[in-house]
């Protein structure tokens, strides 16, 4: 059988540096824990020890918070370790995602330009999930302060979905 392994770069996973254009920057954050609670909205909010799980266009803040991504489960990022499993007494499910999801950081003047190229999103189309489809790949977007944006994505995919980016930022300039 031929080998085409030459043909591609090695796979670089999360051990990559910072990918920075005039227009944009891109880089993989590494959260302390990334946890997903499923449940009750409220029950999920007080098991993650925070007030509100974040939507779109909202901005998280700080290094401890949630993102929403269906009525029933949010992601938690950094905050309290908490056990896996099913937590009877409050009716959740835990599942520590932190090896599940790479977390990018994207920012820098044309950063919400770049997302506009991969996902219909507006600041004034309000959401409260952060689920989204961007060129066929399955990630969390959400804003973390001005002009910063965060993206989950299965840590499988991460390769691909960085190459996409870094594509669609040298377009940018």
């Amino acid at each position: 059988m031929r080998d085409d392994s030459a043909r591609w770069d090695p796979a670089a996973g999360l051990d990559r540096e910072a990918f920075q254009t005039p227009a944009v920057t891109l880089k993989i954050l590494r959260p302390n824990r990334q946890t997903l609670i499923s449940g009750p909205y409220p029950a999920a909010l007080q098991c993650a020890n925070v007030e509100t799980a974040t939507g779109w266009p909202e901005a998280a803040l700080g290094d401890h918070y949630a993102v929403r991504l269906r009525r029933d489960r949010i992601l938690v990022i950094n905050g309290d370790a908490l056990s896996d499993g099913w937590h009877a007494a409050k009716g959740v499910a835990v599942s520590d995602m932190t090896g599940g999801y790479a977390m990018l950081a994207l920012g820098g003047p044309k950063a919400f330009d770049l997302l506009r190229r991969g996902t219909e999103i507006t600041p004034d189309a309000a959401s409260k999930s952060v689920l989204r489809g961007f060129h066929g790949y399955p990630v969390m977007l959400y804003s973390h302060g001005a002009g910063q944006f965060r993206l989950h994505i299965p840590s499988a995919m991460v390769d691909g979905f960085w190459s996409l980016l870094a594509d669609l930022a040298r377009q940018l300039e």
